[in-house]
């Protein structure tokens, strides 16, 4: 806790001091003082009361006034962020919100960068723990009000955004969630201590997005499929089950410019030897079908493994004839 200290004045023994000015020094002094013995004992709202007192006091009374009113500036900031604190300890989130809101507020008209720093990470806490409530209790929509004031407020705060975007997805806001993990994702560009926070986001946008995705292919909904799907590898382009389902998709449309577009991506980003090999059959089978045989027995010469293996061994031989 900051240090309080009286504030003695010192009067220059000069003939050009006038007697109302030193009276209006005096009052701001006096008042510091009062508001001064209440921070002491700890009462924090009636000191904050009286230091904004002798800061809009010592306003009118000039220069004479400044350092009491710096210092009543830096202990009214204090006061506030002390009653902030004692809401949030008491599960008074609201409180606490609108304290640390305030502190922020002010901090910034006074300069106080720290202080203003300060205000703001705990204002992102108390977001945080209020929204967590909400979450874990599965109330969602309030969750996402919380969420978004409090990333609002901190858009550095990762958990925070983490939170925010698992909410809009469990609401089925797919868009919203799509559009927060894009900003956690973008954090990375920024600083290297955001690397394991977007690394997150992109694995949760890509499980939220073909879960979407999944749902669409069920209902015969192609295009939805194929939009998702971009979506998903727009976001994180090593995304291997959404490029995929993207070439399974067009396949299945016998769209074979498109298979023979993203085939050779496809197959190469799989890390199990099956899904390759079932990549490269669809893009020999797009080839063959094109009528591009050379193409066609060179995608099924890659064919090592899965399903398809055998049956891209005959295909060889038919097409070598």
């Amino acid at each position: 806790m900051n240090k309080f200290k009286i504030i003695a004045l010192l009067f220059a023994a000069t003939a050009l001091t006038a007697s109302v000015s030193a009276q209006t020094v005096e009052e701001v002094t006096a008042k510091y003082n009062e508001a001064g013995a209440a921070y002491q004992a700890k009462d924090f709202a009636k000191a904050a009361t009286l230091f904004e007192e002798a800061i809009q006091q010592g306003a009118e009374a000039g220069p004479d006034a400044q350092q009491i009113v710096n210092q009543s500036q830096t202990l009214y900031l204090a006061c506030l962020m002390q009653q902030g604190l004692a809401m949030a300890t008491q599960q008074n989130y609201t409180g606490a919100i609108e304290m640390f809101t305030q502190t922020r507020d002010r901090a910034e008209l006074y300069g106080n960068a720290q202080i203003m720093r300060q205000a703001a990470q705990r204002l992102g806490q108390v977001y945080f723990v209020s929204g967590a409530d909400a979450y874990n209790n599965e109330r969602y929509e309030e969750a996402i009000g919380i969420f978004s004031q409090g990333f609002a407020a901190d858009d550095t705060n990762t958990d925070m955004g983490l939170n925010l975007a698992r909410s809009y997805d469990k609401v089925g806001n797919l868009d919203k969630a799509v559009e927060t993990y894009n900003k956690i994702i973008a954090l990375e560009s920024r600083h290297s201590r955001y690397a394991e926070a977007a690394a997150t986001a992109k694995e949760e946008l890509g499980l939220a997005i073909l879960a979407k995705a999944s749902e669409a292919a069920t209902a015969d909904n192609t295009d939805e499929v194929l939009r998702l799907t971009a979506l998903a590898i727009e976001a994180d382009s090593t995304n291997t089950m959404a490029s995929m389902m993207r070439l399974q998709t067009v396949n299945n449309l016998k769209n074979y410019a498109a298979v023979i577009e993203y085939g050779e991506a496809t197959a190469e980003a799989q890390t199990d030897e099956a899904l390759k090999s079932d990549a490269y059959f669809m893009l020999g089978a797009a080839y063959q079908n094109q009528g591009n045989t050379a193409k066609a027995i060179e995608a099924f010469r890659k064919v090592t493994a899965g399903n398809s293996a055998a049956q891209a061994k005959s295909l060889i031989t038919e097409l070598s004839k």
